[in-house]
Protein backbone atom coordinates (compact mmCIF):
# COMPACT_ATOMS: atom_id res chain seq x y z
CA UNK A 1 0.00 0.00 0.00
CA UNK A 2 1.23 3.37 -0.84
CA UNK A 3 -0.30 6.92 0.13
CA UNK A 4 0.21 10.13 -1.48
CA UNK A 5 -0.29 13.23 1.36
CA UNK A 6 -0.46 16.70 1.51
CA UNK A 7 1.35 18.30 5.18
CA UNK A 8 0.98 21.73 6.27
CA UNK A 9 3.63 23.39 8.43
CA UNK A 10 1.81 26.42 10.10
CA UNK A 11 5.27 27.76 11.11
CA UNK A 12 6.19 28.73 7.57
CA UNK A 13 2.22 28.42 6.56
CA UNK A 14 3.62 26.16 3.66
CA UNK A 15 2.38 22.24 1.92
CA UNK A 16 4.37 19.68 0.96
CA UNK A 17 3.12 17.02 -1.36
CA UNK A 18 4.99 13.77 -1.32
CA UNK A 19 4.27 9.67 -1.35
CA UNK A 20 5.32 6.84 0.77
CA UNK A 21 5.11 3.26 1.89
CA UNK A 22 5.01 4.20 5.52
CA UNK A 23 3.04 7.08 6.08
CA UNK A 24 3.93 7.31 10.21
CA UNK A 25 7.48 7.09 9.62
CA UNK A 26 7.61 9.59 6.73
CA UNK A 27 5.74 12.18 9.28
CA UNK A 28 8.83 11.66 12.25
CA UNK A 29 11.03 12.33 9.47
CA UNK A 30 9.91 15.80 8.35
CA UNK A 31 9.23 16.40 12.08
CA UNK A 32 12.79 15.58 12.71
CA UNK A 33 14.21 17.73 9.96
CA UNK A 34 16.10 14.76 8.21
CA UNK A 35 14.57 16.06 4.78
CA UNK A 36 16.55 19.53 3.80
CA UNK A 37 13.29 20.52 2.03
CA UNK A 38 11.47 20.18 5.27
CA UNK A 39 13.63 20.84 7.84
CA UNK A 40 12.58 24.47 8.55
CA UNK A 41 8.92 23.44 8.76
CA UNK A 42 8.24 21.95 11.93
CA UNK A 43 5.87 20.97 12.84
CA UNK A 44 4.00 19.02 10.01
CA UNK A 45 0.18 18.41 10.31
CA UNK A 46 -1.16 15.59 7.75
CA UNK A 47 -3.82 17.20 5.87
CA UNK A 48 -4.75 14.82 3.01
CA UNK A 49 -3.83 11.18 2.37
CA UNK A 50 -5.07 9.20 -0.60
CA UNK A 51 -4.05 4.67 -0.43
CA UNK A 52 -3.06 3.25 -3.62
CA UNK A 53 -2.72 -0.34 -4.66
CA UNK A 54 1.01 0.20 -6.30
CA UNK A 55 3.24 2.94 -6.17
CA UNK A 56 3.12 3.76 -9.67
CA UNK A 57 -0.28 5.42 -8.81
CA UNK A 58 1.12 7.21 -5.99
CA UNK A 59 3.58 8.50 -7.78
CA UNK A 60 1.26 9.62 -10.59
CA UNK A 61 -1.23 11.26 -7.94
CA UNK A 62 1.69 13.12 -6.68
CA UNK A 63 3.12 14.49 -9.66
CA UNK A 64 -0.52 15.79 -10.50
CA UNK A 65 -0.82 17.29 -7.23
CA UNK A 66 2.67 19.21 -7.42
CA UNK A 67 1.58 20.75 -11.07
CA UNK A 68 -1.30 22.28 -9.47
CA UNK A 69 -1.34 25.57 -6.85
CA UNK A 70 -1.84 26.18 -3.68
CA UNK A 71 -5.80 26.76 -4.58
CA UNK A 72 -6.48 23.59 -5.72
CA UNK A 73 -5.09 21.48 -3.22
CA UNK A 74 -6.79 23.69 -0.01
CA UNK A 75 -9.91 22.69 -2.06
CA UNK A 76 -9.02 18.74 -2.20
CA UNK A 77 -8.18 19.24 1.87
CA UNK A 78 -11.25 20.89 1.98
CA UNK A 79 -13.60 18.48 0.30
CA UNK A 80 -12.01 15.59 1.85
CA UNK A 81 -12.75 16.79 5.56
CA UNK A 82 -15.82 15.16 6.84
CA UNK A 83 -19.10 16.83 7.51
CA UNK A 84 -19.33 18.23 11.13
Amino acid sequence: MHTVYIIYSPSTDRYFIGQTKDLKITLWQHNAKTNPVTADGKPWEVRFTQAFDTRNEALSLEMKLKKKDRAHWEELINSAQPAV
